[in-house]
């Protein structure tokens, strides 16, 4: 039976399973000495069989290739969000073998997960997870989520402080929650929405938070539930945001290409960094290009911070002594126009094509030999570590993906004690990357 993409009714082939030889018709066939020299109409000789044979290998060879399947190495998944995954933080408990990971996403949820290791009877290891959905009805999605867990610890007043799972959203909502149960504690109402979060080195107990939509940077009194500052002074969107490690600095980044330093107990501004104004933006009226993302720590005392650019370089600014350490030029405009010579792309096409840097980080003073470095990441999907313990930028090693090459890099981070750097890319890949050699030591998927 075959169906008829024009009409709804069923048409039935009625052609005969046999031959009827009552209607058999005799047919002539052509005798086989006859000439066949108009047999150029019928049949293809060698030449254009040749022809075509190698016309369907170009064609073949230009086309792209068939992306190989993706192979889970996850030791554990979970499934809970109907929308794309937007933040991830995560704590290991080292007394009770238990990791705690809290993700948000566009689908206006947050969940916390528990992952436990636990050996049975033979010494194999078991893995137990639990997921919890957390209960305030977002209606936005969810931006960023951050543990204050690992700073419980350093509170100067030796109290020992609660444990907090801080939710941030579009909405403008930040909701705290117990990351043991998952109960909710409390919600903060505060900026037009909220971008990013992190909590106070010392003791946990404070909150920063900061949004693109009115540019302004809030901080929180967590036990009291109270705002203590308001900082308000970028020019647009307020991208990424940390406390330097001491604590005693608030440092910003922002679309309208500063890097601003504050002081947290009296929310006054220490010092701007106008790294991009030369370049156009809010002085001249006109969007210019805007700093992405933040990372500080860096340096012996802890003061330098480094930002990325949309302009595809890196900053790296001692806040303290208020002072450009270096400009780190990641983004390779002469090698793209070489990768894209055989496309047609003219001057202008290179101009529009993305050159973010979207991910930079220090390497930490517990990793040896390895004073100065740092590191960028951009849409290019190129990662470079960079050595300017002299005060210049110096490139050590450029790391780049042979498989795919047109991945962009989202995040990075430095290994605790080994010089190694992992990258997530726009495929959905984790790359870890030898900083010393440049080599990927391991991809998982």
């Amino acid at each position: 039976m075959a169906a008829n993409p024009n009409d709804d009714e069923e048409v039935f082939d009625d052609t005969p399973a046999f031959i009827d030889m009552n209607s058999a018709v005799e047919v002539d066939v052509p005798d086989a000495n006859v000439d066949d020299a108009d047999d150029d109409d019928a049949m293809m000789d060698d030449e254009a069989m040749a022809d075509a044979d190698e016309a369907l290998a170009s064609k073949m060879e230009g086309a792209p290739p068939t992306p190989a399947a993706i192979v889970d190495q996850s030791k554990a998944t979970f499934n809970s969000h109907t929308d794309a995954v937007y933040a991830v933080a995560s704590h290991y408990d080292l007394m009770t073998h238990t990791l705690s990971i809290a993700s948000g996403g566009g689908d206006d949820r947050a969940y916390l997960h528990h992952v436990t290791t636990s050996a049975a009877a033979d010494g194999t290891p078991q893995l137990a997870q639990t997921t919890a959905p957390l209960s305030h009805p977002h209606t936005d999605s969810i931006s960023c989520v951050a543990f204050n867990t690992p700073y419980i610890d350093a509170d100067v007043s030796g109290k020992v402080q609660k444990n907090l799972l801080a939710v941030g959203s579009y909405d403008g909502s930040i909701v705290l929650y117990d990351p043991s149960n998952g109960d909710l504690v409390t919600v903060l109402e505060g900026p037009s929405d909220v971008e990013w979060t992190t909590f106070h080195p010392k003791g946990g107990t404070v909150l920063l938070a900061g949004s693109v939509a009115d540019g302004t940077i809030w901080m929180y009194h967590c036990p009291s539930k109270s705002c203590l500052q308001v900082f308000v002074g970028h020019e647009g969107g307020v991208t990424a945001g940390a406390f330097t490690p001491d604590g005693k600095l608030v440092v910003t980044v922002g679309q309208d290409g500063t890097c601003r330093v504050w002081a947290p107990k009296t929310g006054m501004s220490k010092h701007v960094f106008r790294l991009m104004e030369q370049l156009g933006g809010v002085g001249d009226g006109q969007p210019g290009p805007g700093l992405t993302c933040l990372a500080v720590g860096g340096g012996q005392d802890g003061k330098m911070a480094i930002c990325g650019g949309e302009d595809g370089k890196a900053y790296v600014v001692h806040v303290s002594g208020k002072k450009l350490v270096a400009t780190l030029p990641h983004f390779e405009v002469k090698q793209q126009q070489q990768q894209h010579i055989g496309d047609g792309m003219d001057d202008e096409d290179m101009e529009e094509e993305a050159r973010s840097v979207e991910a930079v980080g220090f390497c930490p003073p517990d990793v040896p030999g390895t004073a100065g470095w740092c590191a960028t990441g951009g849409v290019d999907g190129v990662l470079k570590v960079w050595n300017i313990s002299s005060g210049a930028a110096q490139l050590r090693q450029r790391c780049a993906r042979e498989d795919r090459p047109d991945s962009g890099i989202t995040r990075l981070r430095w290994h605790a004690s080994l010089p190694l750097v992992l990258c997530s890319y726009t495929d959905g890949t984790v790359g870890a990357w030898d900083a010393r050699s440049g080599g990927m030591v391991g991809s998982m998927t």
